[in-house]
């Protein structure tokens, strides 16, 4: 079982993954907490370098400990690609995973981190807030299993209670045959959204990381209004895919669909900046860096 935390910094996941964590063990379940900020302690200052390491090197013992306990994954897990990169550790595992959202309002998770000695930029957790990709609003596999909101007294044996409910329904068709394995994968294809949702989260990705180079490279002028103007253009994009029937096709080849994405996404863009141009004059042009026909 994949025990999967989401919230902001100061919101209490350390407490409360501790607390779990041996309460889950007085009821005989065997479990680890892991999360980046093991690995990122390891070093001896923090550096973006690390971070890439950090991350897959977090992923590998993730996988590796799923195959003999509960893991419980101590991260804010703020955007919903993250979230679906643990699920898909999970499903490789055949193991089942729960999502628990842990809230608190904004001006109490920032008065909480002052108490401990401001560990957290203030700026940096409002920044955050801002990105949140809350559990649920979006995809529906993303629908948090439990909410907690950490001003409350928390009810453990009711959390746990869920948990081992679930993974109990997992294992219940575990030990089905396989030829009722095949019809209930036959029928979950059948029924569940026409998106491969491990493709939509490649692309995701990879928008993403477009986004942040134009940024970063100034082609998207540095200012809010305009960041959040092509945010909002690339979730329409991402709506405007049609993956359907890419989930069950044998000769599909993710690779090259993929590299058509990328560079359809940079066209998409790019005509897009034209349009603002041609909207604002040759002031966007300068600004960008983006050069006429």
């Amino acid at each position: 079982m994949l025990i999967i935390l989401v919230g902001l910094p100061s919101v209490g996941k350390s407490t409360f993954s501790k607390k779990l964590s041996k309460e889950l063990y007085f009821k005989g379940i065997d479990n680890i907490v892991l999360g980046t900020d093991i690995i990122r302690e390891c070093f001896p200052v923090w550096d973006s370098k690390y971070e890439k390491y950090i991350v897959d090197t977090t992923y590998q013992l993730i996988n590796n400990a799923l195959k003999e306990f509960y893991v419980i994954v101590d991260d804010t897990n703020y955007y919903n690609s993250k979230r679906r990169d643990l699920i898909n550790i999970a499903n490789k595992n055949n193991k089942d995973y729960v999502i628990i959202y842990l809230t608190a309002p904004l001006n109490v998770l920032i008065e909480r981190n002052k108490k401990r000695g401001e560990k957290i930029p203030k700026d940096l957790i409002i920044s955050m807030s801002n990105k949140f990709d809350e559990p649920g609003k979006k995809y529906s596999w993303d629908k948090p299993d439990i909410v907690v909101n950490t001003e409350e007294d928390i009810d453990f044996s009711k959390i746990i209670d869920i948990i081992v409910k679930k993974d109990k329904k997992c294992k219940k068709l575990d030990s089905k045959s396989m030829e009722e394995k095949s019809k209930d994968i036959a029928y979950k294809r059948e029924n569940s959204s026409p998106t491969n949702k491990i493709l939509l989260d490649k692309i995701d990705k990879i928008t993403r990381e477009i986004i942040g180079e134009y940024i970063k490279k100034g082609i998207i002028p540095k200012d809010k209004n305009n960041i959040k103007i092509f945010l909002e253009l690339r979730k329409k994009y991402l709506k405007s895919l049609n993956l359907k029937d890419i989930y069950i096709e044998k000769n599909f080849k993710k690779r090259e669909y993929l590299n058509k994405i990328e560079k359809e996404f940079i066209l998409f863009l790019n005509n897009k900046l034209k349009d603002l141009e041609d909207d604002y004059g040759k002031k966007w042009s300068k600004r960008s860096g983006i050069k006429g026909e």
